[in-house]
């Protein structure tokens, strides 16, 4: 069947049937010699009305076949002879008849197909007509030749001089892969170009390509591509898709269109191309027109010029006259200005000398400094760390007298090293080397600060002190808050120091140019007039006399008024003598990008100034609260009583938001700090329920805050989770922290955190398993640790261990290693193959000597070992309060003593060995002195040389072997930076703790340090609890 057949029609063909059938029948029932079968010729007649040429050659063939059965079936008439030749001649006409009709049919089919390319010629030519660009003529004959053959899709490909180019597509989705363009030879399309070929392929395989519709997308099963050219240059290839199998009348019909397809498309590029060179042509008219008024408009300025040069050159005549009247007078100036040239050049040498004195001057300076800052700080390190050792009285054989002389003698110092760095900052402002740091300032949050600093000396003098912001400041401005903050600390404690009585206040409004104020007012002596302008200078005061009531060295005001010129502000003084002070800020909202130059130079003048606020003791020398960690909002001005406090420890002010976020969507009250500092001093003052700590904080390790934390009896019960990017799991958890999670972090597992948090903080009763044989030792251990809050749980066996654990959760586990049906090893490893079991803290409690493989098999499931002797059921207790974070003064009294007794003797520095790298001997016996009553064995070294030698023979034996050096910067032969290189050179020490001690100070101090090879840094004088937190912390486990 195809497309010029029509459809069979029912009547005619059962009209066919009946009508043999009839003619049959009929004849089976009539004698020979009646032609019945004549009648035949009616069907076959009728089947040349059909649209198939085989229905003829079928009806002419079975008449035949039935004329000559007929023969055999008809009763029997006349001579059969007669008949056989009557119905041979019957059944040859019939197939003549037929193979007529076959013939006649297969014309009538060929006109029809004739009639259907003709018109769709006729159709596509209608089209083509028109002026039609490239894309749209492609458009058309793609889109009439698709829709008149019966294709479901294609693509037209037109040569552009560059090659084949897609122009338009039929039924082809976006994104479909196809070809953008094509050169001969490429695939198929340039196969049948290089043939100029038609070429079909049939049954195409899944995924050729797709034509799609909104409602879906299907593949087609047959190709064809066709090239199309005029002449005989191929300017046109051709593509269609189909359902169907394609007809060889749609091959005919493409090759008698292609010459009118290819004349068309040379025809619109002809057109585009006429279309370009007609714009171009009308450009360049317009341009030329343009230049034409240009030229008019030229040669009239030019005549209107050449007027003006004649008119011109008259007066230069007259002026030329004038020249060589000046000219003897300029000749006479040059000869002068050669002097003065000569005479500039002189001073301009003089100038550069002194530059370059300058430049001496200023190094030699700044290395006077450096050594100075080192020279004192060395001494003054010894001097503080004996002088806090005394103060403590860890031994109790000192007299009340003697640990409070200990405690001024600390104290003086302290106020040294404060006066050290007020020379060392102003030297820093006289060389330009103040580095600001620029961060929003919450102005709430630093009236907060200092009134919590200064609020207890205020009462101490009996001075009422008042901070005030007026209505309508901002909330915050951009500023360095740690210079703002020291010049308001220092103008505070100047107006405290200096007031008797009456009161002190600051107050912040908002000025009518934009900028802030921030005014210091007292009742105290006042400042008499002539003195305004001295008092600003270094190393000068109000009363300089030897009878003087106040103390001073007169630096800070000079310090002062340098780094508000820092910060684009500046400072003025209303004073009258015996009425009191008001010292006035003035700062911008936003710091400058480049701070005002100094109006007048200090370099002429000494040194610093007035002393910032003295030494205010945090308690227990925590470091307070400042630096640029207040930025972030938290609820510290709004704590809710019934909502219990976090306290996130993180640098990251955005990661910070989202924990602060999620801990209020739990009903958690939050704190934020962003430094170790701050954190501790949070937690002192404010004693959080819970801490989310960081351990890469910007001025010292996450892992000392723990430390320093679970030193501290008041906030050792807090239970802190650490949330890093460095993996320290074992070193914190083993400080006492209740989990650990390395960034990325997701949001359930922050969730699970908190909840954590809630579960510890629920006030249900402690329980301690207790796994020990011997059962008077599990009774003295019941006695030791149980009290009302905690439950002791005992088991005799590895078995009875195992079933508690299966039943109950456990807050800690005491383990005995032997036990009569295990070892604690085995069980250890047990519990930890079980997932089903609750695998809590463990310290072993054991009574024999481990070998080093021994303890550190056991370190991966225990947090704390500890061998039974005289002291240790003190270490017990303090382990086990530790992981249940109990609150020390909550213990019974007997429990608290020997939690004392236990913290005076550090079990972490127990038997360890520690390398001091010292030249300084006075701090030698400083530091041998901090270190050696807790337990820890001191080797000395005196230079880098001496402290790798003894290193080396320290590899000789495992009982000398170096836990943690100390090491010094500034030493003879070998300096600290050189000898930890070296250290870090060798593959068995690279891994060898190093805390870096230096009194030099200066800011590129540290990183020098930590880039040779340190891990951590401490600047001298050394604070004791500090440095202990850092050797704990560092020492292997």
């Amino acid at each position: 069947m195809t497309r010029f057949h029509q459809k069979p029609n029912p009547i005619l063909s059962i009209a066919l049937v009946l009508s043999i059938a009839a003619v049959f029948v009929s004849e089976f029932y009539t004698k020979l010699g009646i032609t019945v079968w004549v009648v035949y010729l009616i069907p076959l007649v009728l089947s040349y009305l059909t649209w198939n040429p085989l229905v003829p050659v079928a009806v002419g063939s079975i008449a035949s076949l039935l004329i000559l059965i007929g023969l055999v079936i008809s009763p029997v008439g006349i001579d059969p002879s007669l008949s056989l030749i009557n119905r041979g001649m019957g059944a040859g006409t019939a197939l003549a008849l037929a193979a007529f009709g076959h013939q006649f049919i297969r014309g009538r089919l060929a006109v029809r197909k004739e009639e259907w390319v003709r018109m769709g010629q006729t159709k596509l030519s209608e089209r083509m007509m028109g002026d039609q660009s490239l894309r749209t003529l492609g458009e058309n004959i793609l889109q009439g030749l698709a829709e008149y053959v019966g294709a479901q899709g294609g693509a037209i490909f037109i040569d552009d001089g560059f090659g084949f180019h897609r122009t338009a597509t039929f039924g082809v989705p976006e994104g479909a892969a196809l070809p953008e363009r094509f050169q001969v030879g490429d695939g198929l399309l340039g196969h049948a170009l290089q043939q100029k070929q038609t070429i079909v392929v049939q049954d195409l395989p899944d995924g050729y390509f797709t034509i799609g519709s909104a409602l879906g997308r299907s593949a087609p099963r047959h190709l064809l591509i066709t090239p199309l050219g005029a002449d005989g240059v191929i300017n046109t290839v051709l593509e269609l898709g189909f359902f169907h199998r394609v007809h060889d009348s749609d091959k005919e019909l493409l090759g008698r269109l292609a010459e009118s397809i290819a004349t068309a498309v040379r025809g619109a590029r002809y057109r585009n191309r006429l279309q370009e060179l007609l714009e171009e042509t009308q450009r360049q008219a317009e341009e030329l027109q343009v230049q034409s008024e240009e030229l008019r408009v030229a040669n009239e300025e030019l005549e209107e010029q050449s007027r003006a040069l004649k008119e011109s050159h008259g007066r230069l005549e007259q002026q030329q006259a004038e020249l060589e009247q000046t000219n003897s007078q300029l000749e006479e100036q040059a000869q002068l200005l050669e002097g003065q040239k000569d005479e500039l050049s002189n001073a301009a040498a003089i100038s550069e000398a002194q530059k370059r004195q300058l430049e001496r001057v200023s190094r030699y300076k700044s290395e006077f400094l450096a050594n100075m800052s080192h020279e004192m700080r060395t001494p003054l390190n010894s001097t503080l760390i004996l002088a806090k050792l005394l103060a403590d009285n860890p031994q109790g054989n000192l007299t009340p007298e003697q640990v409070k002389s200990a405690a001024t003698i600390e104290s003086a110092g302290h106020d040294l090293l404060t006066l050290i760095d007020d020379v060392l900052d102003l030297a820093k402002v006289e060389a330009g080397r103040i580095d600001l740091t620029p961060g929003q300032v919450s102005l709430q949050r630093l009236i907060d600060s200092l009134h919590a600093l200064f609020q207890p000396l205020a009462t101490q003098k009996g001075l009422q002190l008042q901070m005030r912001r007026a209505p309508g400041t901002p909330e915050s401005i951009e500023t360095d808050w740690q210079r703002l903050e020291q010049v308001l600390k220092n103008l505070l404690s100047n107006a405290i120091k200096f007031t008797e009585a009456g009161r002190v206040s600051l107050d912040i409004a908002h000025l009518p140019d934009g900028r802030l104020a921030f005014a210091v007012e007292d009742t105290g002596i006042g400042i008499s007039p002539d003195q305004h302008d001295l008092i600003f200078e270094p190393f000068c005061q109000g009363d300089g006399t030897t009878n003087r009531k106040y103390g001073g060295t007169g630096l800070g005001l000079s310090i002062s008024r340098e780094f508000v010129r820092l910060l684009g502000g500046d400072i003025h003084l209303a004073s009258t003598p015996g009425q009191g002070s008001t010292f006035t800020i003035h700062l911008p909202q936003r710091i400058p990008s480049s701070p005002p130059l100094r109006s007048a130079p200090m370099a002429s003048s000494p040194l610093p100034c007035e002393p910032p606020a003295p030494m205010l003791a945090s308690p227990s020398g925590a470091p307070r609260v400042n630096g640029n960690a207040l930025r972030t909002d938290d609820d510290r001005e709004r704590l809710d009583d019934h909502r219990r406090v976090i306290l996130i420890v993180e640098d990251d002010e955005a990661f910070s938001r989202i924990l602060a976020d999620l801990a209020h969507e739990m009903n958690f009250n939050v704190l934020i700090g962003n430094t170790a500092g701050e954190a501790l001093a949070l937690a002192r003052q404010y004693l959080p329920s819970a801490v989310v700590l960081d351990i890469g904080l910007p001025d010292h390790s996450g892992l000392s805050v723990i430390d320093r934390l679970k030193t501290d009896v008041r906030t050792r019960h807090i239970p802190v989770h650490v949330i890093s990017g460095h993996d320290h799991a074992k070193t914190a958890l083993s400080l006492g922290a209740v989990g650990y999670m390395l960034k990325p972090v997701k949001r359930e597992q922050l969730v699970e955190a908190f909840r954590q948090f809630e579960t510890r903080l629920t006030d249900k009763p402690r329980r301690v398993l207790i796994v020990e044989d011997d059962p008077a030792q599990r009774d003295s251990l019941h006695l030791l640790i149980g009290s009302d809050d905690v439950e002791t749980v005992g088991a005799a066996s590895a078995a009875e261990c195992l079933s508690q654990l299966a039943e109950r959760t456990f807050d800690c586990m005491v383990l005995d290693l032997t036990l009569p049906d295990a070892s604690g090893f085995s069980l250890l490893e047990t519990i930890s193959r079980e997932e089903h079991l609750a695998f809590p803290p463990v310290i072993v409690y054991t009574g024999r000597d481990l070998s080093a493989d021994e303890e550190q098999r056991l370190r991966k499931y225990s947090h704390s070992v500890i061998i039974k002797g005289a002291k240790s059921p003190e270490r017990l207790l303090d382990e086990v309060t530790l992981f249940l974070h109990q609150v020390v003064t909550a213990l019974p009294p007997e429990q608290q003593r020997m939690l004392e007794k236990a913290r005076n003797r550090n079990a972490v520095l127990e038997g360890r060995r520690i390398l001091i790298v010292e030249d300084d001997v006075r701090n030698i016996f400083a530091l041998s002195a901090v270190l050696e009553p807790h337990g820890a064995k001191i080797d000395i070294a005196r230079n880098g040389r001496e402290c790798l030698a003894l290193l080396e023979s320290s590899m000789q034996s495992e009982d000398r072997r170096i836990d943690v050096v100390l090491m010094d910067i500034m030493m003879p032969e070998m300096d600290g930076l050189a000898a930890m290189r070296a250290i870090r050179e060798r593959p068995e020490w690279r891994k060898l703790p190093i805390i870096a001690l230096t009194a030099k100070a200066m800011k590129d101090d540290q990183e020098q340090a930590l880039s040779a090879g340190a891990n951590d840094y401490m600047a001298k004088p050394l604070d004791v609890d500090q440095l202990l937190s850092l050797v704990r912390v560092w020492m292997p486990r």
